[in-house]
């Protein structure tokens, strides 16, 4: 077989002018194509990678903030719980200081009451002796009741023992004596008083006399130290501390 050497080289250069024209008009443009389309999918990529990162950022910026929120408002809550506490403890505090003030303020009342109450009883009981005794001797004895108790103080003075006579003496510093009652007491007794007091003490006393109404029913005898006294004050202090007990157990119920 015999080749046709001029077709042969034709058609290699026909190809190759194919493949020039091809590469030219053809595969420059598609690959120019696709590298272009592949920068623009890779820039879109790296577009969507940074939005991805901008938006994880920004994600995490909201979680950080509702973090701080939540925090800020148990902190909040904190505050207003420890100051509703505090209110509420401050409330009671007035309220039972209100109490215990009103309290207070009763108890003082009902002490007055219960004081006057008292003196008023005493009062009445004294007086109510006194008029029984003072009935009672002027029946018995035909004696008056300031004379008998005036009597009684001066047997008492004069049997003091020896050591109550040394304490009398000793207390006299002044060289006075002040002799007090309830009552007015007259001339002679007071003649006959001065004479048992400078019998027990000394015979320059100076005996001083006073009327005080707070005495019921007595006569008392001061010194600078010492006292000696007779009265109605004694019994009606025992009376006054039963009264007192009774009262109280009454209020108690």
């Amino acid at each position: 077989m015999q080749i046709d050497w001029f077709t042969f080289f034709a058609e290699i250069i026909n190809f190759l002018v194919l493949m020039i024209l091809l590469k030219r008009f053809l595969y420059g443009p598609i690959i120019k194509a696709m590298e272009q389309r592949e920068r623009k999918i890779a820039a879109n990529l790296q577009e969507a990678a940074e939005k991805t990162q901008q938006a994880q950022q920004e994600a995490d910026l909201y979680r950080q903030k509702q973090q701080e929120l939540e925090e800020q408002r148990e902190v909040m809550f904190s505050q207003m719980k420890a100051e509703v506490a505090q209110v509420r403890e401050d409330l009671i505090k007035n309220a039972r200081a209100e109490v215990d003030a009103t309290q207070a303020r009763w108890n003082q009342a009902l002490q007055q009451e219960k004081d006057l109450f008292v003196q008023q009883m005493r009062l009445q009981i004294s007086q109510q002796i006194c008029a029984t005794a003072r009935s009672a001797l002027m029946d018995l004895a035909n004696t008056d009741l300031e004379e008998h108790i005036i009597q009684v103080f001066m047997n008492r003075l004069q049997t003091l023992d020896a050591e109550q006579r040394k304490m009398l003496c000793r207390s006299v510093n002044s060289n006075e004596v002040v002799v007090s009652s309830a009552f007015d007491i007259p001339n002679a007794m007071r003649t006959r008083i001065e004479k048992v007091v400078r019998e027990q003490i000394a015979h320059d006393t100076n005996v001083q006399f006073e009327t005080l109404s707070d005495l019921i029913c007595g006569i008392e005898l001061r010194t600078d130290s010492y006292k000696l006294s007779w009265s109605v004050e004694s019994y009606l202090a025992t009376l006054e501390e039963s009264l007192s007990r009774v009262i109280e157990e009454e209020l108690g119920k």
